[in-house]
């Protein structure tokens, strides 16, 4: 059975623009066993909710998706006619030496991928993938992309990295299924939501299910 009911997205490192919703620490939950078809889901009586969940002072929090600040970048972007397009949806940005990185989720009607100068007043686009979430490990850049739409389910890790001047992408690891979060746990290794499983991802690229 495709598990869609309730996604829990993976949110890290927001202590600072999270300080007023610290609310609800998952220790103060009721636990369940994980439910394995409706009927059994319905018994528990839980509504359903896109859940945040994040590290402060070593406590684990969880609030509502719908809290969460979306992110902004620090000035607008005169955006040219012929890319207005791509600067739409769901937008992901990422803090580079030379800028920021900033990735547009739109689902079935595409993504895009750019780079933009620390002033705004420059950018370029870097690729066509659908930007689900950014993450850093040990110092390089990464994403994960991908889309689930009707019967198709399928995504990647792509990293991104500088090999001269501009910005660029390789396929760092296919997915099985499009991948909905990242974290990583404290061995460094990928911790992936996806939209049928979890899995964790090695330092090799190496699948864990």
């Amino acid at each position: 059975m495709k598990v869609n009911l309730l996604i829990i997205l993976i949110v890290f490192s927001l202590e600072s623009c999270l300080g007023q919703t610290d609310k609800k620490l998952i220790s103060n939950w009721n636990t369940h066993p994980i439910p394995t078809n409706p009927d059994s889901l319905r018994k528990y009586g839980f509504s359903f909710h896109e859940w945040a969940v994040y590290k402060k002072n070593d406590s684990v929090f969880v609030v509502d998706k719908k809290e969460l600040p979306s992110p902004q970048l620090p000035f607008k972007i005169k955006v040219k006619k012929a890319d207005s397009r791509d600067f739409g949806g769901r937008a992901s940005i990422l803090k580079v030496e030379d800028g920021y990185l900033v990735g547009f989720y739109r689902g079935e009607w595409g993504g895009a991928l750019y780079w933009v100068s620390s002033d705004g007043k420059n950018y370029y686009k870097i690729s066509n993938h659908e930007i689900v979430q950014f993450i850093n490990r040990g110092g390089k850049q990464y994403a994960i992309e991908g889309l689930a739409h009707l019967g198709t389910s399928e995504g990647s890790i792509i990293e991104i990295y500088k090999p001269n001047d501009k910005w660029a992408v390789r396929e760092h690891l296919k997915l099985p299924t499009a991948p909905e979060a990242i974290a990583l746990d404290h061995q460094d290794n990928f911790i992936i939501i996806t939209s049928k499983s979890l899995l964790k991802v090695g330092r090799n690229a190496q699948i864990f299910f």
